[in-house]
């Protein structure tokens, strides 16, 4: 892997390399390993360990759980500002942690969509400081 990601980057050094692994919870370290920019992490893994294990460097994306989906629209709106809350200020791809399940509503996942542009950095971080640095 680290073989592949050297020569992608050496060939294609301005394309961000994202690794993505289903059920990667005992592997995140050795994926940072590899150099790759963003880390995916699936719904099993909380987005705040995650992110303490892998550190500010390598940028995160994911990882709300699929399933939210068909919670009421309040609870997954919760579950979105939670997951990105717990991503940090910078370096994060919001997304579901394994894509749309068979069945999912329809206005659940525009909802998803209405919720993350509606997002405010500077409201979800009103009361940390923020790093304004961006990475991805």
């Amino acid at each position: 892997m680290i073989c592949i990601v050297s020569i992608v980057k050496n060939k294609c050094p301005q394309t961000p390399l994202v690794l993505y692994i289903n059920g990667n919870g005992g592997l995140l370290e050795r994926m940072k390993g590899t150099g790759v920019d963003v880390i995916g992490l699936d719904w099993t893994v909380d987005m705040e360990d995650g992110r303490k294990r892998l550190g500010k460097e390598v940028s995160v994306q994911g990882n709300v759980d699929p399933a939210c989906l068909f919670s009421p629209l309040p609870a997954l709106t919760e579950e979105i500002e939670r997951v990105v809350k717990c991503a940090g200020q910078r370096g994060h791809i919001l997304n579901l942690g394994h894509g749309v399940l068979v069945g999912t509503p329809e206005e659940a996942v525009a909802h998803f969509f209405e919720v993350a542009r509606s997002l405010k950095f500077d409201t979800l971080y009103q009361n940390q400081t923020v790093d304004s640095k961006l990475v991805v």
